[in-house]
């Protein structure tokens, strides 16, 4: 009877060792069935191209001074090619010059015998630093608003490159090889005598000298049909969580779309949009010129947002804003305060986030060949006498002068007309260059 016992728990535990075999197997080799989970499709919130910084930053003028008289364009064509000229030069030895008074910073501008290149603003060496080719990799953290190339003289092997902020009045010097130079004779320097304006020196104030065209300038005007730029690809860009947006009508041509504490409103009369995040207002300290321009291009890149041929022209890091301006054929277009952001595109930073952003809504589709006739503007010396003209002009309060497109809508449709005339900024604001003796017109 024992032995049947222990026979008995002899088997029991050999069954009992198989049986956790077999389930260890199984938990081994056991594949589970998952149900497949869809990757959510990314959103494509590309609205038009991205740029670069030699695209979106543009001389607005160069002048040819030589030994007589001073010659100069703002044709777009041939700023690209003076531009592309300097692209294959070698930039040598950069250095500052703290050795110069404000007089010698003047005749280094505007002396005999050089090609001066005028930007709308301020522009970070940094911005530069892939555009042209700097020998060093210790770009300097400043800023310039001209270049000007010093033709050499007879036996030297170089010659120099000077980077000036003429409003700070730092000047930095830099070398460039002799063997560079004929292109620059031959597609700039030679032709110049037949083929730009002339323009003569007008002091504005102690501090400035502006170049103005002593003939007339033919201009052409255009009229353009625009697109219109869907809202809806501005709340995917701009909102984190676009289906969260919620929108509200405020009026028969306004929208507003709000998620959180960030705000887009839509003004279809005007066809623009202004987007603020009031979280990012404030910022404890001013990031510097090349930190914004930056982080500005970035946004924008982010959504690909540069519709039309839109140029830096208005770099501030003190109050962190930032203004692109619309371009047609190299020239800057205005519109009037009433209709704000129809030809440019503002923004406004907090530390590190946006918090303004207006721009408009509107593309240039076509040109209308049949409406495009030339223009022909007065002279610099009669828009000088324009302004003196005002009692309460200062010449101290000019900044700068040029030519350029006002832009306003056709009544009746999507038509746009661009219409050549003279602006001057003056103390902060572009105006229009009153004709007939007309008051001037403030501009955005």
């Amino acid at each position: 009877m024992v032995m049947n016992i222990e026979g008995f728990k002899s088997i029991l535990l050999t069954l009992l060792v198989v049986l956790s075999g077999v389930l260890t197997w199984n938990v081994w080799t056991f594949q589970p069935t998952y149900d497949t989970i869809e990757t959510a499709p990314t959103v494509d919130v590309s609205i038009a191209d991205e740029r670069t910084n030699s695209e979106l930053i543009k001389p607005s003028q160069f002048l040819v001074h030589g030994t007589e008289n001073v010659r100069g364009t703002s044709s777009e064509s041939e700023i690209d090619e003076l531009l592309s000229t300097m692209y294959d030069w070698t930039f040598f030895s950069l250095r500052y010059n703290a050795a110069l008074s404000d007089s010698d910073i003047k005749d280094l501008t505007h002396g005999q015998n050089r090609v001066e290149i005028i930007f709308p603003t301020s522009i970070p060496f940094s911005a530069y630093q892939n555009v042209f080719d700097f020998e060093t990799s210790q770009i300097p953290d400043d800023v310039f608003d001209r270049v000007v190339i010093q033709l050499p003289q007879e036996g030297d092997v170089t010659f120099p490159v000077y980077f000036i902020s003429y409003d700070t009045k730092q000047v930095y010097e830099a070398r460039v090889d002799l063997d560079e130079l004929p292109p620059l004779n031959d597609k700039i320097v030679s032709k110049a005598e037949e083929e730009y304006a002339s323009y003569f020196p007008y002091s504005a104030g102690s501090e400035k000298t502006l170049y103005l065209p002593q003939g007339t300038t033919e201009v052409v005007q255009y009229k353009y049909y625009m697109n219109s730029i869907s809202p809806q690809q501005f709340r995917d860009a701009l909102f984190s969580d676009p289906n969260a947006v919620s929108v509200n009508s405020l009026n028969s041509t306004e929208d507003q779309y709000l998620h959180q504490s960030s705000l887009m409103r839509i003004d279809s009369s005007t066809n623009t949009l202004n987007y603020v995040n009031p979280s990012a207002a404030e910022f404890t300290t001013a990031g510097g010129p090349s930190e914004l321009l930056q982080k500005s291009r970035r946004f924008v890149n982010d959504h690909a947002g540069w519709t039309d041929n839109y140029y830096l022209y208005r770099l501030d890091p003190s109050v962190q804003e930032v203004t692109y301006r619309l371009h047609v054929e190299g020239l800057p277009v205005f519109n009037d305060r009433g209709v704000p952001h129809l030809a440019q595109m503002d923004q406004k930073w907090g530390d590190t986030r946006i918090f303004k952003y207006d721009r408009s809504l509107l593309s240039l589709h076509f040109e209308v060949p049949s409406t495009t006739q030339t223009t022909l503007l007065m002279t610099g010396y009669d828009v000088i006498e324009t302004l003196e003209s005002s009692d309460s002009f200062e010449p101290d309060l000019l900044q700068d002068v040029t030519v350029g497109y006002y832009i306003s809508k056709d009544s009746s449709n999507d038509f746009y007309t661009l219409e050549p005339m003279w602006f001057y900024l003056y103390n902060g604001n572009w105006k229009r260059v009153p004709i007939d003796g007309g008051d001037p017109v403030g501009l955005e």
